[in-house]
């Protein structure tokens, strides 16, 4: 029997037809797949041909069977009995025909369902395959332009489409920055779901046709690599945002199984703000390389936003977040007056909160201003709240760590990080943090992983040279320090900080020639002393203390100097004066509780005893904390010779200061510690040279201004090493401010 209907099939030519049919529509649809989201068509239009080609294929073979396509046309194939006379068709012929077209009918039906989920409820195969962990990351979409300047608009899109769907309380987004990394990696879509720890993948692609803007985007599942969803977007070109808010809630539609309700409806409303909104993105974009020349740009970029439209909410919280990350200080990039930043941010987070009050990045940096002015209790409420309103706002969770750091909350600090570490895993900040919370806690070989980590990101990355800087210092490497540091002033020039510190390391390395060309103003004192210009740097100090002797932070400088190069007698009342002008908080700042612990050296030179021991006392409470927290430095292990000195523990004061200095000859210089006050502070305190005030008066970590003085308290102090001699490339060296 089947032998007799091969053979029939044979003779009637049935393949001979077949076959180039389903040749033919494979090709289309593999033609029709490739070019669907290049020219943005409905994500049906796959389906349908699909559909078609199995609707055609019962019917191409009812033809076959009784039609054969020759040369000269169609004809009638004969049947086996019919001999060479070919009989018309029947009736039964026509009903088998009609039958067989109903067939295909209802096959094209039932595979359309199958298919796409149903035309009754096309969403409902798309929830079934979404993932039952609610989590996506959103990869920054192609630019299909054909002049590929659509980059700001694909990367700003997929940036608004996660803080869109992070405000959703269920649902976790990977931050855009590490989704972005991760996409620049090219790897595949299921490598990058387990990098992130996502269960789905939201990609696509942008374009401009004429004034139109044309979106596709699809939903794919990170842990097979098939789509679950996928549609395209079509609006004029200042309407992005309204795209946004449609892909938002079509992927709300799948990944929640349920329908949006009214309050998610609210929390996806954002303004329309046509040319405000791509400036706005553009500055974002500017925003995420965090260099200090890339922050002025995305400064200028928002704004123009606010030129552009002055009800725009998101422009004024990025200008302030700008402003606070240029301000001066050890955790921004600062080239701004700490206060002026703080007051600027704090103006412009008013309007935006104005605007829009459940704006989760205005209320992250009202937390930033609070935490600039040392209101940290404001700052955490803050971004608890910004995290209240965007669950999935990483940097939030980042400035939150910071705050609980400050606060000595060191559980707290930790699982906020950790979080923010889980939200955004190649986040160049995070990464910096991470490694940072380690060199803390003394875990230098974990810090450096962190910080190398992103290297593998951003090449030249001045954070993760900052980082290792740091890490380099703190085991007493002064010369390999300096090195990183003047890559970091390369990769951006701009920087104070990272100029400032490079000073600082080659001053502390005797080396003031070499720093010269990077000093600025404020390093004045320190060039001199380091040249052995004794008289002249004592007599610049006195001078500006002088200008502003209501300044307690000149005060302090003055008293420093005077300690170390001039008179005792004035150096005691300066440094009292200085005690008494800052506030509680501040004068114990950690990990060197400075500058309450020279101020404890100045009541004993007094004869105020109970002065003195009060603050020993304290510092000794605070450094105990340390301790019991875990904490590991070189910092706290010179804060226990400073105090077991001050409390006539010789011996304790030595050995602490051994674990302090490691093989390191510190605070060894001559131009620090030959003068009578430089050894009496050494007697009486431990040394002269290597406190965070010792590091910015004798070994250059701060300047002959109020500026280095409150630099120093705030970072890490470097060490004296005689005779040491590196190599930096300094022919030439570029000035301060201009740009590579």
């Amino acid at each position: 029997m089947l032998q007799r209907l091969m053979s029939e099939i044979r003779r009637r030519r049935v393949l001979a037809v077949v076959t180039p049919y389903l040749i033919a529509a494979w090709l289309v649809i593999q033609v029709v797949v490739a070019v669907t989201p290049a020219l943005g068509l409905p994500h049906w239009a796959q389906t349908l041909v699909v559909v078609a080609v199995i609707v055609g294929l019962p019917i191409v073979l009812y033809f076959a069977w009784f039609f054969d396509w020759t040369a000269d046309g169609i004809k009638r194939t004969p049947g086996l009995t019919d001999g060479d006379e070919i009989k018309p068709l029947r009736v039964g012929h026509w009903i088998g025909l009609g039958v067989t077209v109903l067939f295909a009918i209802a096959a094209g039906y039932v595979s359309f369902g199958v298919i796409s989920g149903g035309p009754d409820d096309p969403a409902a195969a798309a929830v079934a395959a979404a993932p039952s962990d609610k989590s996506v990351a959103v990869l920054p979409f192609d630019d299909l332009s054909p002049s590929q300047d659509l980059g700001y608009l694909a990367q700003g899109l997929a940036e608004e489409i996660t803080v869109a769907l992070g405000k959703i309380g269920n649902i976790r987004i990977s931050a855009p920055n590490s989704a972005f990394r991760a996409a620049a990696a090219e790897e595949s879509l299921i490598e990058i779901g387990k990098k992130l720890g996502v269960a789905a993948i939201l990609k696509g692609s942008v374009r401009t046709a004429g004034d139109q803007l044309r979106v596709t985007a699809q939903l794919i599942s990170a842990n097979d690599g098939l789509t679950i969803w996928t549609d395209a977007f079509s609006r004029a070109r200042n309407d992005a945002v309204m795209v946004e808010e449609q892909i938002a809630r079509s992927i709300l539609g799948v990944m929640l199984d349920r329908f949006l309700t009214d309050e998610d409806e609210a929390l996806l409303e954002r303004p329309k703000a046509g040319e405000a909104h791509e400036l706005y993105l553009r500055g974002r974009e500017a925003m995420r390389r965090r260099t200090t020349e890339s922050l002025k740009e995305a400064r200028a970029y928002f704004e123009q936003t606010i030129a552009a439209d002055e009800e725009y909410a998101p422009g004024y919280a990025g200008l302030a977040l700008t402003m606070l990350l240029l301000a001066e200080g050890e955790a921004n990039f600062g080239v701004m007056d700490a206060d002026i930043a703080a007051q600027l941010a704090a103006s412009n987070v008013e309007k935006a909160l104005l605007r829009d009050p459940n704006l989760a990045e205005a209320h992250a940096v009202k937390g930033g201003v609070a935490a600039l002015k040392g209101d940290r209790e404001a700052a955490i409420a803050a971004f608890d709240r910004a995290i209240d309103i965007n669950p999935s706002y990483a940097d939030a969770y980042m400035w939150r760590a910071n705050a609980y750091l400050k606060e000595r909350r060191y559980d707290l600090a930790e699982a906020s990080l950790n979080e923010a570490f889980k939200l955004d895993p190649l986040s160049p900040p995070v990464l910096y943090n991470k490694g940072f919370f380690r060199a803390r806690a003394g875990d230098l070989r974990e810090a450096r992983n962190y910080y190398n980590a992103l290297l593998d990101l951003e090449e030249n990355s001045p954070l993760a040279f900052r980082g290792l800087a740091d890490a380099a210092r703190r085991e007493g490497d002064l010369a390999e320090s300096a090195k990183i540091w003047k890559r970091a002033v390369d990769a951006s020039p701009a920087s104070d900080q990272y100029r400032d510190n490079l000073v600082g390391a080659l001053l502390t390395l005797e080396m003031p020639e070499a720093a010269a060309p990077y000093a600025a103003d404020y390093f004045s004192v320190n060039l001199k002393l380091a040249a052995g210009k004794f008289d002249e740097g004592l007599e610049e100090v006195r001078f500006n203390y002088a200008a502003a002797p209501d300044d307690p932070w000149m005060a302090f400088e003055a008293g420093w100097y005077e300690l170390l190069y001039g008179d005792p007698e004035k150096a005691a009342a300066n440094l009292i004066a200085a005690d008494r002008g800052v506030s509680e908080e501040e004068s114990f700042t950690m990990p060197y509780c400075s500058p309450a612990i020279e101020a404890a050296y100045a009541y004993r030179q007094r004869g105020d005893a109970a002065a003195a021991a009060s603050r020993i006392e304290r510092c000794a409470a605070l450094l105990a904390g340390e301790r019991a927290a875990g904490r590991v430095s070189t910092e706290l292990d010179y804060l226990g010779a400073r105090l077991a000195a001050l409390k006539g523990d010789a011996s304790g004061a030595a050995a602490a200061s051994c674990s302090s200095l490691g093989a390191s000859a510190r605070a060894g210089s001559a131009w620090s510690s030959s003068s009578s006050g430089g050894a009496a502070l050494a007697a009486g305190a431990a040394s002269s040279s290597s406190s965070s005030s010792g590091a910015a008066a004798a070994a250059g970590a701060g300047g002959g201004a109020e500026r280095a003085v409150k630099k120093a308290r705030t970072e890490p102090a470097g060490d004296t090493v005689a005779g040491i001699k590196i190599e930096l490339r300094q022919e030439n060296p570029k000035k301060p401010g201009t740009k590579s």
